[in-house]
């Protein structure tokens, strides 16, 4: 079962429970407000059913906090990793341009596209470069290829939420105690996955 449809399932558990819950508190307020003896026997019983509900309710509310906790750090792991190879993408750019500025400022040829970026970069360094170069004039400089040249193909990003709801999870709700309900005080057994 995927983490998304897991944590509907288990949402619309509780929204059942919680009715069920609040069906049970009204019956015993009624039975208490009527004070027929009659009702007593009604009352213990409702009183058991309503603890199990409240018990199952808890442990339902625990498999949703797993679970949530589950989606948001399967979500963080998406972005940090998505942070990871964007600055790795950033320092790689930035040790192309270091590279360049140090094949201008030795003399070196490089093609216009790479003299462009280092300019784009820092009008400043280029200039340095240019300056260092005139220095080094006497040298004879290498002609070097761009460092740009054939880009890979980009990637599409994952969402980080498209992500968390479609991981495997198991069956979450197989370790919580289902309530047995009677037809006479139920409104029907729990949600099946």
């Amino acid at each position: 079962m995927k983490l998304g449809e897991a944590q509907k399932i288990t949402s619309m558990h509780l929204n059942a429970l919680s009715q069920r819950r609040r069906t049970l508190k009204e019956l015993l307020e009624e039975g208490q407000a009527s004070g027929s003896g009659s009702v007593n026997f009604d009352r213990v019983e409702i009183t058991k059913e309503l603890s199990a509900v409240e018990k199952e309710y808890e442990q339902t509310q625990d498999v949703a906090d797993e679970l949530s906790a589950m989606s948001t750090a399967i979500q963080n792991a998406e972005v940090a990793r998505q942070q990871g190879e964007a600055i790795a993408e950033a320092a790689e750019e930035i040790l192309k341009i270091l590279e360049v500025f140090r094949r201008i400022a030795k003399g070196d040829k490089v093609p216009a596209t790479d003299e462009k970026k280092l300019m784009e970069y820092s009008q400043e360094m280029y200039m340095s470069a240019k300056n260092m170069a005139l220095m080094n004039q006497n040298c004879e400089g290498k002609k070097h290829k761009s460092l740009w040249e054939e880009e890979p193909a980009q990637e599409e990003p994952v969402d980080p939420f498209e992500l968390a709801a479609n991981t495997e999870v198991g069956e979450p709700l197989a370790g919580v105690t289902a309530v047995s309900r009677s037809s006479d005080t139920g409104t029907g057994a729990a949600p099946s996955a």
